[in-house]
Order: C-alpha cells, then structure tokens, then sequence
C-alpha cells in the first residue's frame, strides 16, 4: 500500500466483485495480484469457487469502473455484485470440463496405447519401420487433448504469466509446449522417440483434478437466493380504504402499508400501525423468546408473526431490508476465503523458476560438452517432463475428494474441499445457543401452584387452554398436560395470553400484567424468567416456568471436541442470563459467553478470534450467516435454515454429534494430504538432480512421472481404507455399548 493509500485508509470503501470465467486457484491469484497493483486499491481478496473479489479501494485515488475495467482486461469479466447475482453459470461450466475430459479419455487412450508399443519396442513385438508410424499416430492421436482438451490451462496459464504471478497452470502450459516442441522435431528428423504420451497423461490428470475442484463451486454463489427464499414473494397492500391485495414485494415502496396474518413471515422492515402480536426473531436474533410487538414497534423480516394481525408500514423496501444486506455480507465475505487448489499453486509458482533454470542448465551442459542439439533438447525436456506436476496436482484435490466421499457415508456433508485443512488446523468452536446446543422447543420447568391447586390439575387447564397454540410456550404446554380437553371457544390476545371458555369454566393462561388487567390478584414473584400464569374465574391458580432443553449429546460432544483439543465459546443473540444457564450446564466458564449479539457483532466477535486462531462456527439460522461465513470452517446442523446453508462450509444433519466426526475426519484427510504432497516435492528433489546430469532418458522420465502419479494414488486409497477401518471400529464399539441394554 503506497503512503498517500495508507494516509486515506480511513476513507476506504469495500466493494464485492462477480467475476467471471476463472476456473482454478491460479486464475483467483492473477486477478488478486491485477487488483491490488491498481492505484488506490487497499486490499483484495479471490475466490474463484464463488466467483466472487471483495475489494477494499480509495474513492479519491481511482474508481469502482477503472477497478472492474483492469480485471476485465485480463480475461475475467468483473461487475460490482447486485442483488441475486448468482456469477458463472456453473453446469455450463462443469459440462464444458466433462466434455474436455471425455475428449481427452478417448483420444488420450489411443495416444497411450501406441506410446506402450513404442516402449515395449526393444522387447521385439514392433518392427523398427513401424515405430516411426506409431509415434506418428501417437501425435496425431494427442492433437484433440492437446488442442481441444487443453486450451483452458494455455489460457489461464498466460494471464497468470501477464499477471506476474504463473502458478500450476503456466508449468503445465511449460511442459505441454515443450513436450510437443520437441517431439514434432524428433520426428521430422526421422526419430520415433516422442512424448506426446507424457503432455496426454499431465492434460488428463489435471482435468480431473479440475472436476473434482468444480463439485463445490454452487456454495457461494447460492448464498444471496438462499437468504432472499426464505422471505414471501407476495405480500398483502392495503390501499387508502383498507383494502388488501396481493402484490409482489419487489412492489413494495417505502410508506406503504401491508397486513401480516397470524403465522406468516414478515417480508419488509417496518414499523407496527395497528395491531398486538408475539413475534418470533429467534432465527434473526438468536432470542429464545418471542418479542411483544405493539403500535410504533419495529419488525425486521425473516421474523415470524405470531396469533395476533399486524398491520406494518413499510420503512425498507425489497433490496434494501436487513436482511438483503446480510446476504451482500455473506457473499462478501465468501469472497475473502481461498480455494482448494491454493496450497498447490503457492508450490508450483516457486517450482517454475527452478525447473526452467534446471531445464536450461541442462541443454547448457550437454552443449558446453560438444554434445548435439538434439542430445541438449532432450536432456532439457527429460527435465521438464520429469518435473511435470501430475503429482503435485493430485496431491489434494484427491484426497479432498475421497475425504468428501467418506463423509458423505458419515452424513457429513463438506460443500468445499477447501475447509478440510481449516477444519483440521481449527482449534476454537464457538457455537450458536438457540437450537443449536438446545432444543427449538422450550421445555416446562418448575410449576408453582396456588395453595389448594393440584400440579397436575394446574398443567391440564394451561394445556387445554393453549390447544392449537402456534406460540413456543403454547406448544412446550401442550406436550406435559394430560387428558387435555379440545372443547369450548378459545380468544388470542396476541402477545398478551388466551382465554378458553371451556367445561371448567373461564380460564386464562398469559402474562402475569395481562391477568392484572383482568382484575385477578396475582402474588408477586422474586423469579420473573419465562413464565405463564393460569387463572380460573378470578382465582390465580398458579405459576409455570420455561427454560431452554439442552439437546441430549450437548455434554458428550463438547467432552469430544476437549479431548480434541479445541477451545469452546458460546456467541449468541440471547440474552446473558440465558446464555449462562446452558454454560452453567456445559461447565463452561463465564468469560467463555458472549450474549446478546446481533448477526454484525457475531461476524466481528468470529473474526476478532481468527486474529489468534482458527474458528470453527456451528449454527443454524439465518442470524448466523454472517458468523458461519467469516469462520475459517462453518458448519450449520440439524434442521438448519437454508440461508446458513448456504452460507456455511459443511452442513450435518446429524446436528451437533457430528462436529467432533467432521474435525476428525478433517485431520486425518489433512494429513493424508501432507503425505502426498511430500512425496511429490520428495519426488522432485530426487529426480531433477538425475535428469539435469542425463542420467534420466525422455521415456524412462515419462515411465516415472506416472510412478509418482501411482504413489499418491495409492496414498490416497491407503487413506480410504483407513477411514473405513475407524468407521467400522466406531459401529463395533456403539454395538457393544447397547447390545445389552437392547437385550
């Protein structure tokens, strides 16, 4: 960042960026590395699995225009992302990748085979005049891979080479030329020693490689549609008479005003006009209680009404509510994470340099020693080829892909191969509070009757009352009280409690101020939590209790992920009395809570953590979006909300048990990784010393290449068995633990 940068940073903006048309980690470092050399930028980040760069710029210096104009220059067409941009049409590109695999399979096979004649030539099963044909064939066979199949690494390899930063693809565009080059040479001189076998196998690995990076690009560009579907599409106007009618919300201006019926999804922000009602925020706020909305209160949408009607004026209209802006955040922040391939091209982009020296060294050499150009041009490719990344391209994306499999098996869902290494190197879990470690019902607690009222009696009058309840409390009622009767007439006074005329009389269960009102004496209470109070007639009955259910595995999991090793915090839009009472629970330290935040302070409280450490955020609903997307690894469970699906890296719906599983598996995929990816350095190290000295033909380099290809997959295949072996190990072990108690 230059000096007059720094000095305006304070007046900086971010910007999220659609670009389209990369298509690996290399494409994302070239347009990273366009960015930040523009006059004014700050700060950039890539990522080509969401098709998406989140720019940080200086109005004064440059323009958002002269931004989107320098990235399109290279290549990638860039534009400022608007609401429900979904970027690259991604099947299209995924059926473009099949059909250049497909090519390559099929023409790549018949190159192969007449490579394989040629090897087995000094055995004797080929005659000395057919060689030369054969390797002929072998070419001509290669030019659809080569031609076809490979044109988007020549592509991607030469903006990266203009970008200043070629990675992977602009050593695969080295070796492939070279490979081509001097084999088209060879036989114009007469010779059959050509490695078009050697350009086909690197093409085809690395297409694979590219296939399997393409599985998990839908994620990010989902996450806006994802927050924008769980709103109403219509909503109910009333004109100036009080008429409703049904209109789209994209209609919706700012001023009018539209009806909310009991149950509905509020879809605009607004303020209450007329109307009392409960409204549930706890997938927007993370509040375990519904909130009391009355005249002049405002709702947000996402949340859901309760019994009563609403009507609401509209103050944000479609595009410009609460929620539009956490979705541009999500995808905002999507855009600052790395893709799967990162790892690799860092390794690739310091590998070019050297094989290019090491290639050039070598011609030198021979020709210094009076050797023939043709022995110093094939001492130079015997180094390129032997180099060739095949290994070094698999390295991970072969493991993330049989680690993802196995997952699958587990019910562990991984969106992005990526987070494997941030779920391995994750030492801090925070998780969400409100359905996430506790039920999404809340459960009765302490009854309280009135002297001279029976438990059981009080319960059956507040169940009997609150029947066909839509209200969490009413529902929680409904699931303790027994021989509940449906008969009689029920009235809503939303926010407030129900009263049933019913075979025993009036009964009201409601707040304790509402009862007031009514003229019933209610006893004052030093416990004022979540409670109902129940009267019959004018007599105060008594007093029932709520509290969140801790879910059942909540103990064990967080034991789990302890013996792991992992640090745990709560982060939640709860309140703190009720975030303590389940750390209270859990055994969890004060200082280890952090209460009542709203979806923005959830995301700054993740990456104030993420200064120190990697954070995994668990979560389920939509006010967890932004948390779960600035986490290194989010993961939503359960029955989660689509919004923190999409937003999240990996979803289990198996809900929390599973997270000590994912982290497991994650480290040992991780590991399985290192090993492949030190093999191929190992690989590197080993073999370029011998070819730079001759000591390594062409077609004995090309025979080794696939060597080092075959190693990394059996690495990758011993991972597998592994994971199996463990799994099976885990089903004998829960097989024993309650075979007896089954018996």
């Amino acid at each position: 960042m230059s000096t007059a940068d720094a000095a305006d940073a304070g007046a900086c903006e971010e910007t999220a960026l659609t670009v389209e048309g990369m298509m690996c980690g290399s494409c994302a470092a070239a347009v990273a590395a366009v960015l930040q050399r523009q006059p004014g930028v700050l700060g950039a980040g890539v990522n080509f699995a969401a098709d998406a760069a989140s720019v940080r710029w200086n109005p004064a210096r440059t323009s958002l225009e002269a931004i989107c104009g320098a990235v399109t220059r290279l290549g990638y067409p860039a534009r400022p992302l608007g609401d429900g941009d979904s970027g690259t049409p991604h099947a299209a590109l995924r059926r473009a990748l099949q059909l250049r695999l497909a090519v390559a399979v099929c023409f790549g096979m018949w190159s192969m085979m007449a490579a394989v004649l040629l090897y087995l030539g000094p055995l004797g099963p080929v005659e000395p005049w057919a060689r030369w044909y054969l390797a002929l064939a072998s070419g001509v066979l290669a030019l659809p891979v080569l031609g076809y199949s490979a044109h988007a690494f020549y592509l991607a390899g030469w903006r990266t080479l203009r970008a200043g930063v070629p990675g992977l693809d602009s050593l695969i565009t080295l070796a492939v030329v070279a490979a081509v080059l001097i084999s088209g040479w060879r036989l114009a001189q007469g010779s059959a020693e050509v490695y078009f076998d050697a350009a086909v196998m690197l093409v085809t690995f690395q297409l694979v490689a590219r296939l399997i990076d393409h599985r998990v690009r839908r994620q990010a560009a989902g996450a806006v549609q994802a927050y924008l579907r769980a709103l109403p599409e219509q909503a109910l106007r009333l004109d100036s008479m009080g008429q409703a009618e049904t209109v789209p919300v994209a209609a919706l201006t700012v001023g009018d005003r539209v009806r909310i019926p009991p149950g509905e999804r509020i879809a605009v922000d607004g303020t209450v006009v007329t109307g009392r009602s409960a409204v549930d925020c706890s997938m927007l706020t993370g509040e375990s209680t519904p909130r009391r909305c009355t005249t002049g209160r405002a709702v947000l949408a996402g949340s859901r009404n309760g019994e009563g009607t609403l009507e609401v004026r509209v103050d944000n209209a479609a595009g410009r509510r609460r929620i539009d802006r956490l979705a541009r955040s999500v995808r905002h922040l999507l855009g600052h994470k790395s893709a799967l391939q990162r790892i690799t091209d860092r390794m690739a982009r310091a590998l070019l340099p050297v094989v290019i020296v090491a290639a050039t060294l070598a011609a030198a050499l021979v020709l210094a020693n009076g050797g023939p150009v043709t022995e110093a041009a094939a001492r130079a490719l015997a180094v390129l080829v032997i180099t060739c990344p095949c290994a070094l391209s698999l390295a991970v994306p072969l493991v993330a892909v049989m680690a993802i499999s196995q997952a699958g098996r587990q019910a562990l869902l991984f969106r992005d191969p990526a987070v494997l290494e941030a779920a391995a190197g994750g030492r801090t879990v925070v998780f969400d509070k409100t359905g996430t470690l506790t039920e999404s019902t809340p459960a009765v607690g302490r009854v309280d009757p009135a002297p001279g009222t029976d438990r059981d009696e009080l319960l059956r009058l507040a169940a009997s009352a609150s029947a066909g309840s839509h209200h969490p409390l009413g529902k929680a009622l409904q699931g303790v009280g027994t021989g509940v009767d449906t008969a009689g007439a029920r009235r809503v006074d939303a926010g407030d409690g129900i009263t049933w005329d019913g075979p025993h009389g009036r009964v009201r269960v409601g707040r304790a101020d509402w009862l007031w009102r009514h003229g019933i004496d209610v006893p004052s209470a030093r416990d004022r939590g979540t409670e109902v109070c129940v009267a019959r007639g004018s007599s105060f009955l008594g007093r029932i209790h709520f509290h969140e259910r801790l879910r059942p595995e909540a103990r064990a999991v967080i034991a789990s992920l302890r013996n792991l090793g992992c640090g745990i915090r709560i982060l939640s839009g709860d309140s703190p009395r009720a975030c303590r009472r389940i750390a209270d629970q859990l055994g969890l330290a004060p200082q280890a809570v952090l209460a009542r935040r709203t979806p923005e302070a959830k995301r700054a409280e993740i990456e104030a953590l993420q200064r120190h450490d990697r954070v995994i955020f668990v979560g389920d609903g939509q006010n967890d979006g932004l948390a779960l997307a600035a986490a290194e690894l989010g993961l939503a469970v359960g029955e989660a909300e689509p919004t923190a699906r999409a937003a999240a890296a990996a979803i289990l719906p198996r809900g929390i048990s599973a997270v000590p599983d994912a982290l497991g598996l994650a480290r040992h995929a991780r590991n399985a990784m290192h090993r492949n990816l030190a093999w191929a350095l190992a690989y590197n190290a080993l073999a370029l010393p011998a070819a730079l000295m001759g000591y390594v033909p062409p077609v004995i380099a090309a025979i080794t290449m696939g060597s080092s290809t075959l190693c990394v997959l059996v690495n990758s295949g011993l991972f597998v068995l592994s994971e199996r072996r463990r799994d099976a190990e885990a089903d004998r072990n829960l097989s024993n633990r309650y075979e007896p108690a089954l018996s």
